[in-house]
């Protein structure tokens, strides 16, 4: 479930559209000398430019600042005996991952599973 966007980013990215295509309709529209067109196509580009950036661009900083709202658990288990271990979940982690040599015997530890616990309303 994503963060809905912020309502003034939003805004400000309908608005430089809304400004851009009423550019390019002045230019097919109007009678104007070829450069004058050419110079309003050039700004209506620069602000679809500006509003897809701030549009997409400018929401993902808010995404980044979300609370956490579950817990990831990578389980590991050994090739060789039947040892599990639970630790909390690391970047690159991904299952049947081998992990090196088991700490209980010399069988091969490996990532058996990760899975999402979700957090209670007072942990968060």
């Amino acid at each position: 479930m994503s963060k809905p966007r912020q309502p003034k980013l939003t805004l400000v990215s309908i608005l430089l559209t809304l400004g851009a295509f009423a550019l390019f309709v002045l230019a097919t529209i109007l009678d104007f000398p070829s450069y004058y067109n050419t110079i309003m196509m050039t700004v209506g580009m620069a602000l679809l430019l500006a509003a897809w950036g701030i549009y997409f661009l400018g929401g993902r900083s808010a995404l980044k600042n979300e609370a956490a709202t579950e817990n990831v658990i990578t389980v590991i288990g050994c090739r060789g005996c039947d040892v599990k271990e639970e630790r909390t979940f690391a970047p690159g982690d991904y299952i049947f991952k081998e992990l090196g040599q088991c700490k209980k015997c010399t069988g091969k530890a490996f990532i058996r599973a990760i899975y999402a616990v979700p957090l209670k309303s007072d942990e968060r």
